[in-house]
């Protein structure tokens, strides 16, 4: 009789732990770190907001929502980026108005001063869920970005040429890391030195089909 109710007790405890390891997000740092600009430090799409909230100061950032997930517009100075915007899947309209706050911003100009409103975040209310699955990431006019891709990405996928119809990249990749994460890389060179790193990750407007 103890003999079975030890064999229950353990066989709960593993089926705990094993739930617990299930329930961890699977992707990471580790596996991703080779696509990730290095002045961006350790983050990663897939990461939960919170976590990225640990990570990246977001006390001057700009939300909106108007086009369906939360956008962050974020005034990020390192190295040879200059700006940063990430995407957050997983909050609800509820969820989102809860961590956000209308505040009057003043922008100074030469002839005077314009005010303006617009959405911070409250820090202190950033829920558990909801991740990143979209990094947008601007860099200074003098970064030779095409030669760094090249190099971190490899020969692209799709180069644009004069006469396609849209203009959606310069240079586009399709990779796969470790952690199982499929993405979808462009470059543009030409007129802004950016670079998108999409998560193709299921639930959000990138999501496998």
């Amino acid at each position: 009789m103890k003999k079975n109710i030890v064999l229950a007790l353990l066989f709960t405890a593993l089926m705990g732990i094993d739930c617990v390891a299930q329930s961890r997000p699977k992707f990471n740092y580790a596996a991703q770190k080779k696509l990730i600009p290095v002045d961006l430090g350790q983050i990663y799409l897939g990461m939960s907001f919170r976590d990225f909230a640990k990570m990246i100061d977001l006390k001057e950032a700009v939300a909106s929502s108007r086009f369906g997930p939360l956008e962050l517009n974020i005034p990020y100075s390192k190295g040879n980026i200059k700006n940063l915007t990430v995407r957050i899947h997983g909050l609800d309209e509820e969820e989102t108005a809860a961590v956000t706050r209308k505040v009057i911003v003043v922008d100074k100009y030469e002839h005077g001063n314009i005010e303006r409103e617009v959405q911070k975040l409250d820090i202190a209310k950033i829920p558990a869920k909801g991740f990143v699955y979209a990094i947008y990431i601007l860099f200074n006019e003098d970064f030779d970005l095409k030669a760094w891709s090249m190099k971190t990405f490899g020969k692209p996928g799709d180069v644009y040429k004069e006469g396609d119809n849209g203009y959606f990249y310069d240079l586009q990749w399709t990779k796969k890391t470790a952690d199982g994460l499929t993405w979808l890389i462009r470059c543009y060179y030409e007129e802004n030195k950016s670079l998108q790193l999409l998560g193709r990750i299921k639930g959000t407007e990138w999501g496998t089909r």
